[in-house]
């Protein structure tokens, strides 16, 4: 399975677990849209895109709209999501610390 992440956006708000917007592409044939890179206390994660709905008693609840079926696969998205995350925020860096002229 080849698995190519994208970070489409990065959330520039310091007290926002959001940190950026991710696409994935899944053996060039399927596209995922809507992946979250989160930090929170206990570390940095990928969040599955999800809808949400109001259940019987009122509350608000969240259900994934996509998510991997075995550990292995979700392993795989996990660590391509938070690569690209990894590559782009050094793109990034480098940008502001050596910008173009």
């Amino acid at each position: 399975m080849k698995i190519t992440a994208t970070i489409n956006r990065f959330v520039d708000k310091q007290d926002s677990s959001v940190k950026a917007y991710a696409s994935v592409t899944i053996d060039g044939m399927f596209a995922v849209h809507g992946l979250r890179v989160m930090e929170t206390e206990k570390g940095r994660f990928v969040n599955m895109p999800s809808t949400s709905y109001t259940d019987r008693d009122g509350n608000k609840q969240y259900s994934d709209i996509f998510h991997a079926v075995t550990k292995s696969a979700r392993n795989a998205l996990n660590q391509a999501v938070l690569n690209a995350y990894d590559v782009k925020l050094q793109q990034i860096q480098a940008t502001i610390m050596y910008p173009r002229n």
